[in-house]
């Protein structure tokens, strides 16, 4: 019996239980490929621009970083959630202020841990947090104490770029591009 033969004496009640499950497969495929992937970016992090920050590390070097710039409302509060954990990893992201604010943060939906590194309007490091993978505890520069950047990066970014509050690291923030 040919393939065509085979498909015309199956019984409706087969045949959709075929296609039901050819469309399962796809979606699954889908999925794991798209929405769960260490690759994944949303729209909202790939519309933000991109530019570079100059940080002076507790070393006294220049570390210039390449940064997306979250400046809008809806960038803010997107940030990394529901992107990829090997993006998270090798990106940056600096959210940008108008004014000094004590807004304060959570990691919902964020697939890895990050090092939120707090700045006032000159560039002085504040505080730094490690914020936990989709956490809603809320982080800012500590209680009531204003800010206007926050650097969010992988785990381990500010450690490996020399960059503490104790050691002096400092924004430039006439450096910040786009």
């Amino acid at each position: 019996m040919d393939a065509r033969t085979r498909i015309t004496s199956l019984s409706m009640r087969n045949k959709v239980i075929i296609v039901l499950a050819i469309i399962l497969i796809v979606t699954a495929g889908y999925y794991t490929m798209s929405v769960r992937s260490d690759s994944r970016v949303t729209r909202a992090f790939g519309n933000m621009p991109v530019g570079t920050v100059d940080i002076v590390n507790d070393m006294g070097e220049v570390v210039t970083l390449s940064v997306h710039i979250a400046e809008t409302n809806d960038a803010r509060q997107s940030g990394f959630k529901g992107v990829g954990t090997q993006i998270v990893s090798d990106s940056a992201i600096l959210y940008r202020y108008l004014r000094n604010t004590t807004v304060s943060h959570n990691t919902e939906k964020v697939r890895a841990p990050l090092d939120m590194a707090f700045f006032d309007e000159d560039g002085t490091l504040l505080n730094v947090v490690r914020a936990e993978t989709d956490s809603s505890t809320r982080h800012s520069a500590g209680a009531r104490v204003q800010y206007r950047y926050i650097l969010a990066s992988g785990a381990g970014f500010l450690e490996r770029n020399n960059i503490s509050v104790l050691g002096g690291s400092q924004l430039m923030v006439d450096t910040i591009s786009k």
